[in-house]
C-alpha cells in the first residue's frame, strides 16, 4: 500500500519536472500546428497561403492543450513567444479584411478561435508580456476597434459562446493602440455605433473615436467576465491621454462612476459587477499624478463605503470589491507621499484629513481578513507605503505588525506560541506583510530579532479544525517567503549582529552558541523534511537554498546541505522525512536533534495522516541506528517512550504515532538498535499502562491505526524480551496479564489492518510465554478453536483475529502441521468454509493459507490434514454466492486461489500425492477461464508458477486475448483423455464463453470454435457428451445453467454439434431432455429464452426434430410470458416457414390465440404423433 501511495505522489509532486523535459516537445508541436491552423497551403512560392475562415474545434483544442501545460511554469514559453504571437496577429489583422461567413457545425469562426488562443496565452503568461507583442500601429486602431463594437452588435451563437474572450483581447488591443502619441481626432472621425449612457454628457468637442472608446468601455466594465479588466484598462488609458486631459473626460467619468458605486437605494435591484466594475476603474485613476484633484472624491467615497458595518452593502462583503478598495487606498496614500507639491483641493484634502494614518490603519485590520487576495493585496499595499514614507515612520509601521503577532496569543508550559486560539488568518496576513517588507528591504536591520522571531514562528504554524484537518498552510507559505526574502535582501554582517538569545521560538538544534544563520537553516531543514505540505517542502528548500548561497559558509557543510535538501527531492514526504532526513543527520550532530525533536512533534509523529506518522516512526527508527558519538546519552527510544507514558489517551492519533515509532525502532529490522534490560521493562510497563486505550474502539480509534500499531508493539517487545533474554526469568518478568488483555481485545476483531499483524503477534506471544512457562490462556488450541467455531455460527464477522491466529499458530503447536492440535486447528478452519456468512467463508480460506504458508517454510504437513486443506479449497474455488453486493462467492474463490498457490508452493518443496495435485490442478484450469478480471488472472498467475504453464502474466490484457484462451484450451486437443481436466475447462469455457464482457466474449468464443472446428467428430462427440453430462450436473444447482445454455446456443448457431447429428455416440435426447429440465417452471425469463435459442437449432437435428417442435407449440400454448411466446413463435417460424405464424399477435393473451395454436399444432405434427 505504501509503494502505491508513493507512486501516486510521484505523478502528483513531479508535474512540474516532467513539463520541463517535455517543454521543448510541447513548444515545437505548437509551432508547427500554428501555421497549418492560420494559413491555407500556398499556391505560389510564398511562405503561406491566405488565412482561414474558420478553425476545427479539434485543431483548437489541439492547440491550447499545447499551451495549457506551461499554467505551471510559463516562463518557458518565453523564448518561443516571438514566434508564436505575431503570426497570430498578422492572421488576424489579414482575416479583418476578408468577407466572413457562417461557420460550419464543429468549427469556430477564425477571429473567436485567435482570440481564444491569445486569451489563454494572457492566461498562462500574463496579460503584460502578451499584449507588447500586439500591434501599436495607428492605421490598425479602426479596425480593431470596429471589431470590438461587433462584439456588442452581433448575436450569433459562435458570438455568444465565446465572446467574452473576444472582447477581452480586442479591448486589451485597444488600450494598447491609445498609447499611440497622435491625438484620436486625426485617426477616424466614423460616427459611434453604440451609444453613450443617457447620464453622460461628452463635450461637443470630443473626437469620436473617445466616444466610441468609452462607449464600448462602459458597456463592458459591468459585465461578470474577465472583459471587465480589460474595459476599465482601456478606459483608464484613454482618461489619462493629454489630449483628453483637455477635455476633463477623467472628471466626467469618474463623477459618474462615483455615484454608481456608492447609489445605494435598495428599491433599484444592483448586481456587484456593476460596482465591481467601476471599482477597477477607480482603482485606476487614483495611480495618476495627472489627475490627483480627483483623489479627495475617489477617497472619500471609498472610505464611506468600506467602513460601512452590517452588511448593508453589497459592496462591503465581497471579496474583489475589498481588495479593489485596498488597491484604491493604497495608490492614494503612495500619490499623497510622491506628491511635493499639492494646491487646491488636493492641498485641502491633504491639510484637513488624516489620509496616510487612516489607510495604515484600514490596511492593518484587512491583513485579518476572511478573503485571502484581500490579506495579499493589504500586505503588498503595506510594504509599498512603508517603502515611500521616512525611514523613521516606516520602521514604526513594521514594528506595529510585529507587535499584533503576539496579541492575545497564549504560550504553552514551554514558552512557545499555543496557536490552538490563535487567529489563523490574521497571521497569514501578518506574515505576508513582513514577507513583503523584507523582499522591499524596509524593515530596520534593528528589527531582525523580531522579524525572525515572527517568521520562525509562523514556520511552526498549525491549527487542527474538530474534524482533524489542517489549518495553517498559508501562513507557513508566507514564512518561507519571508526567510527567502530576508536571505536575499539582508547582508551577512546584519544576520550575525541578531544575537540568538533573542531567538524564543526557533531551536538551533543542539543547544549550543549557533549563529542566527545556522538556527534559520536548522529551521528550513526541518519544514523542508517534515512539513506536511508538499509546496511548503520545496518552499523551505528553496528558502534554505537562499540562504546558504547568499551567506557562504555560514552554515554547518551548507553545499551538501544543499545538494540533500534538494527542491525535487523533498517532494515527495516520505522521501523527505525518510530519506531526505536521515542523509542531512548525517552531516552534523546539530541536525541529527532537530530532526529527532522534529520528528517526534505535530510534523512526524504527531502527523494527521496515517502514512505520514509510519514515515516519522521509520525516521526515527534510522536515526536511532546513527546516534552521533557526542550525543550517546540521547537515546531516541527513551525520549519516545517518556512522550508515549505522558500522552493522553483520547489523543489517538499522537498514540499511534509514538507507539509505532517503539515497534519500529525496537524490531529486529532496526539495524544498530541495542534495547537494555531496563529498557524492556520500561516498554513492558508502558504496555500496560495501555489497556485502557485498547477498551476503547470508537471510529476515531479505529481510523488513527492504533490497534494494528499496538499489536506491532507487542510483536515487537516479545521479540526483543526474546533476543535478550539469557534464562527465563527477564521472560517471566513480562506482565502476562496486561498482554493476554491486549491479545483478547485484538483478537476480538476484524478490521484488515488488524488482521494483518495478528500472525507475528500471536507467534512471539506463544513464543515468549512458553520461554516462561506459562499457560497460553486465550491462545490455547482448544480455546481457539471452539471460539472460532461459536463466532462463525452468527451472522457478523466477529472475532475473525482468533481464526487468523489459530491458522499462524497450526503448526506452532506441534511440529508443523502434525498432532491432534494441528488436526483440530485445520479442521475448524476448514469448517468456516460451510458457514452461512461469506465473510466467514473469506477469513477460513485466509487463515488455512497463513497456516500452510508458515508450514511450509521448516515443517512437513500430515496427508490427513493436507486432505482437509484440499477439501476446502475446493469447495472455495466453486463458491458462487451472490448477495446484494454482488458476486461475494468471488472473494472466497479469490482466495482460495491464493491458498491453492501456497500448498502447490508447499509442493514444490515436499512431493504431493497426485490426487491432490490432481484436484488443484483442475480447480485452477477451471478458475483461469473465469470471467472475472481479477479471478482469472490470479488463477493464471498460479497456473505460471506452479502448474508449468508457458503463459507469463503481464496484466488483465494479456490474460484475456484469444491467444490466451487457447493456450488454456489446448489439453482438450490431446487423444490421451484427462476426463477431470476436460470438466473442469468446461466449466470455465461456460463462465467466460456464455455470459461476460463483450471482448471477453469474443475472444473466448473465438478460441473454443477454432479448437472444436479442428477436432475430429470422435473428439467432438467426446467433448460434447461431456457438456452435456455437466448440463445435468447443473441441474441440482443451477446457479450457470443460463449461461451454459447461452454457450450451448452459440455453438448450435455455429453447427459444430450438427456434425454429431448422423452418430450414435452423442445422445441428442439426453441432451434435449437436459435442456428441457433446466427451465421447468422457471421464472427466469432469459434462461428460457436462452432454452428457445437452443430448441432453434436442435429443430434442425432430424432425430429429436418432432420432440422439439412439439415441446415449442407447448410453450407456445402455456408460457405466461409474452417475450417467451414471441420468441417461441420467431423459432418455430425459422424451424417450419409456417406461415400462419407471422399475422399473430403473440404478445396477446394465451386464450386470444388458442385456435392458431391448435391449427399450427395440428399442422406441424402431423407427420410425426
Amino acid at each position: 500500500m505504501m509503494s502505491c501511495t508513493c507512486a501516486m505522489e510521484s505523478n502528483d509532486d513531479d508535474a512540474d519536472l516532467q513539463l520541463i523535459k517535455a517543454s521543448s516537445t510541447l513548444l515545437s508541436d505548437l509551432q508547427d500546428a500554428l501555421p497549418k491552423t492560420l494559413w491555407r497551403p500556398s499556391k505560389t512560392d510564398s511562405a503561406r497561403g491566405h488565412v482561414h475562415s474558420q478553425v476545427r474545434q479539434r485543431d483548437l483544442d489541439y492547440i491550447l492543450q499545447l499551451i495549457e501545460p506551461f499554467q505551471g511554469e510559463p516562463q518557458l514559453l518565453d523564448s518561443k513567444l516571438k514566434h508564436i504571437v505575431p503570426p497570430i496577429v498578422d492572421a488576424y489583422l489579414q482575416y479583418l479584411q476578408l468577407p466572413k461567413d457562417a461557420p460550419k457545425k464543429g468549427h469556430w469562426k477564425f477571429d473567436t478561435a485567435l482570440c481564444i488562443i491569445l486569451y489563454t496565452l494572457c492566461k498562462v503568461r500574463g496579460y503584460k508580456i502578451i499584449v507588447g507583442f500586439l500591434s501599436n500601429e495607428p492605421r490598425h486602431f479602426e479596425p480593431i476597434l470596429q471589431a470590438l463594437e461587433r462584439t456588442l452588435i452581433q448575436t450569433d451563437a459562435d458570438t455568444a459562446t465565446a465572446s467574452w474572450q473576444v472582447s477581452y483581447v480586442l479591448s486589451l488591443w485597444v488600450s494598447h493602440l491609445l498609447l499611440t502619441p497622435f491625438d484620436l481626432a486625426s485617426i477616424s472621425d466614423l460616427a459611434p455605433p453604440i451609444k453613450l449612457p443617457a447620464d453622460l454628457e461628452f463635450p461637443a468637442s470630443a473626437p469620436t473615436l473617445a466616444v466610441r472608446c468609452t462607449a464600448v468601455g462602459l458597456k463592458y466594465l459591468y459585465t461578470s467576465t474577465k472583459a471587465q479588466d480589460a474595459a476599465a484598462a482601456m478606459l483608464v488609458r484613454l482618461v489619462i491621454r493629454p489630449d483628453m486631459q483637455k477635455l476633463d473626460l477623467a472628471d466626467l467619468l469618474t463623477s459618474k462612476l462615483l455615484g454608481e458605486v456608492s447609489h445605494s437605494d435598495s428599491n433599484v435591484p444592483t448586481s456587484i459587477y456593476e460596482r465591481i466594475g467601476p471599482l477597477r476603474f477607480l482603482s485606476g485613476i487614483a495611480t495618476s499624478a495627472d489627475l490627483s484633484h480627483l483623489i479627495p472624491n475617489i477617497y472619500r467615497t471609498c472610505e464611506k463605503l468600506a467602513n460601512e458595518e452590517g452588511g448593508s452593502s453589497v459592496v462591503t462583503s465581497n471579496a474583489v470589491a475589498k481588495k479593489f478598495f485596498v488597491k484604491i487606498f493604497r495608490n492614494i496614500a503612495i500619490l499623497s507621499l510622491r506628491l511635493t507639491s499639492a494646491e487646491g483641493p488636493l492641498l485641502r484634502f491633504l491639510e484637513t484629513t488624516s489620509v496616510l494614518e487612516d489607510v495604515i490603519d484600514y490596511l492593518l485590520r484587512s491583513l485579518a481578513d476572511r478573503d485571502t487576495p484581500v490579506r495579499y493585496a493589504a500586505a503588498k499595499a503595506l510594504s509599498l507605503i512603508v517603502l515611500e514614507l521616512e525611514t523613521e515612520m516606516g520602521h514604526e509601521v513594521i514594528q506595529a505588525v510585529l507587535d499584533s503577532f503576539w496579541e492575545d496569543l497564549p504560550r504553552d508550559a514551554s514558552g512557545l506560541p499555543d496557536f490552538r486560539t490563535a487567529n489563523a488568518l490574521k497571521w497569514h496576513g501578518l506574515t505576508l506583510a513582513l514577507a513583503h517588507s523584507l523582499f522591499k528591504r524596509t524593515a530596520s536591520p534593528e528589527q531582525l530579532p523580531d522579524i525572525i522571531n515572527a517568521l520562525a514562528a509562523a514556520l511552526q504554524f498549525e491549527q487542527r479544525t474538530a474534524t482533524g484537518s489542517s489549518i495553517g498552510t498559508n501562513v507557513r507559505d508566507a514564512a518561507n517567503f519571508g526567510i527567502w526574502s530576508m536571505s536575499r535582501r539582508y547582508t551577512t554582517d546584519e544576520l550575525l549582529r541578531v544575537s540568538t538569545a533573542t531567538l524564543r521560538f526557533a531551536d538551533s538544534g543542539d543547544g549550543g552558541q549557533e549563529s542566527v544563520i545556522q538556527v534559520l537553516a536548522v529551521q528550513l531543514i526541518l519544514s523542508a523534511c517534515l512539513d506536511p505540505a508538499g509546496n511548503i517542502r520545496r518552499g523551505s528548500s528553496a528558502a534554505l537554498q537562499e540562504l546558504i548561497g547568499r551567506h557562504p559558509n555560514q552554515v554547518h557543510e551548507g553545499i551538501s546541505l544543499v545538494q540533500v535538501v534538494e527542491y525535487q527531492a523533498v517532494g515527495l514526504r516520505r522521501r523527505a522525512m525518510v530519506n531526505v532526513a536521515n542523509q542531512a543527520a548525517d552531516m552534523h550532530t546539530t541536525y541529527w536533534i532537530a530532526l529527532v525533536k522534529g520528528s517526534m512533534e505535530w510534523r512526524g509523529l504527531g502527523s494527521v495522516d496515517v502514512l505520514s506518522r509510519e514515515a516519522a516512526a521509520a525516521a526515527l527508527a534510522k536515526l536511532n541506528a546513527k546516534v552521533p558519538v557526542s550525543t550517546s546519552d540521547y537515546m531516541v527510544l527513551d525520549r519516545v517512550t517518556e512522550q508515549l507514558d505522558r500522552c493522553s489517551s483520547k489523543d489517538s492519533e499522537l498514540l499511534h504515532g509514538l507507539v509505532t515509532a517503539v515497534s519500529y525502532i525496537i524490531s529486529p529490522q532496526s539495524d544498530g538498535t541495542t534495547i537494555s534490560s531496563e529498557q524492556i521493562a520500561a516498554l513492558w510497563l508502558t504496555l500496560s499502562n495501555m489497556r485502557e486505550c485498547m477498551g476503547n474502539f470508537s471510529p476515531r480509534v479505529l481510523r488513527s491505526d492504533l490497534p494494528s500499531a499496538v499489536a506491532s508493539m507487542l510483536t515487537a517487545i516479545c521479540n526483543a524480551t526474546l533476543q535478550a533474554t539469557q534464562d527465563s526469568k527477564q521472560a517471566k518478568a513480562a506482565p502476562f496479564d496486561a498482554t493476554e488483555t491486549v491479545l483478547e481485545r485484538l483478537l476480538a476483531r476484524q478490521e484488515d489492518s488488524i488482521l494483518r499483524g495478528i500472525p507475528a503477534l500471536v507467534k512471539a506471544a506463544v513464543q515468549l510465554k512458553r520461554e516462561a512457562g506459562v499457560p497460553l490462556g486465550c491462545l490455547e488450541a482448544q480455546t481457539l478453536c471452539g471460539r472460532v467455531a461459536l463466532d462463525g455460527s452468527k451472522s457478523v464477522l466477529h472475532g475473525a483475529g482468533r481464526a487468523i491466529a489459530l491458522g499462524a499458530l497450526a503448526p506452532v503447536y506441534g511440529n508443523g502441521l502434525a498432532g491432534q492440535q494441528a488436526n483440530a486447528a485445520i479442521t475448524t478452519l476448514a469448517n468456516l468454509n460451510g458457514v452461512m456468512t461469506v465473510d466467514w467463508r473469506i477469513i477460513g480460506a485466509r487463515a488455512l493459507q497463513l497456516a500452510v504458508e508458515i508450514a511450509g517454510t521448516r515443517d512437513s504437513i500430515e496427508p490427513g490434514i493436507l486432505e482437509t486443506v484440499i477439501q476446502a479449497v475446493h469447495k472455495g474455488t466453486r463458491d458462487h454466492t451472490v448477495d446484494e453486493r454482488g458476486d461475494v462467492g468471488s472473494l472466497v474463490r479469490l482466495q482460495s486461489l491464493w491458498c491453492a498457490s501456497s500448498v502447490l508452493e508447499y509442493g514444490s518443496k515436499c512431493k504431493l500425492p497426485e490426487e491432490v495435485r490432481d484436484v488443484l490442478r483442475t480447480d485452477v484450469a477451471r478458475l483461469s477461464l473465469a470471467k472475472l478480471d481479477r479471478v482469472r488472472i490470479a488463477a493464471a498467475r498460479c497456473k505460471h508458477e506452479w502448474l508449468g504453464s508457458e503463459w507469463a502474466v503481464r496484466d488483465v490484457a494479456n490474460v484475456s486475448t484469444e491467444d490466451y484462451f487457447a493456450a488454456i484450451l489446448s489439453p482438450l486437443r490431446a487423444e490421451k483423455r484427462d476426463p477431470a481436466l476436460e470438466v473442469s475447462l468446461l466449466e470455465g469455457c461456460i463462465s467466460c464463453a456464455g455470459i461476460s464482457g463483450e471482448r471477453l466474449l469474443q475472444s473466448s468464443r473465438l478460441a473454443l470454435v477454432e479448437l472444436l472446428c479442428n477436432a475430429n467428430d470422435a473428439l467432438l462427440a467426446v467433448h460434447m457428451t461431456s457438456f452435456a453430462a455437466i448440463l445435468k450436473n447443473m441441474l441440482a444447482d443451477p446457479t450457470h445453467m443460463h449461461p451454459a445454455l447461452e454457450l450451448l446456443a452459440f455453438l448450435l448457431d455455429m453447427q459444430i454439434p450438427q456434425r454429431l447429428a448422423n452418430r450414435t455416440d452423442f445422445k441428442w435426447r439426453n441432451l434435449l431432455s437436459t435442456v428441457q429440465k433446466a427451465h421447468h417452471k422457471s421464472n427466469d425469463i432469459p434462461k428460457i429464452v436462452a432454452a428457445v435459442n437452443v430448441y432453434r437449432e436442435l429443430a434442425g437435428v432430424p432425430a429429436i426434430r418432432g420432440e422439439v417442435l412439439k415441446k415449442l407449440v407447448s410453450m407456445l400454448k402455456t408460457n405466461p410470458y409474452p417475450r417467451v411466446r414471441i420468441a417461441v413463435a420467431e423459432t418455430l417460424f425459422t424451424a417450419t416457414k409456417e406461415d400462419r405464424l407471422l399475422s399473430v399477435n403473440w404478445a396477446a393473451s394465451i386464450v386470444n390465440n388458442k385456435e392458431i395454436v391448435a391449427a399450427v399444432e395440428a399442422s406441424l405434427l402431423a407427420g410425426y404423433f
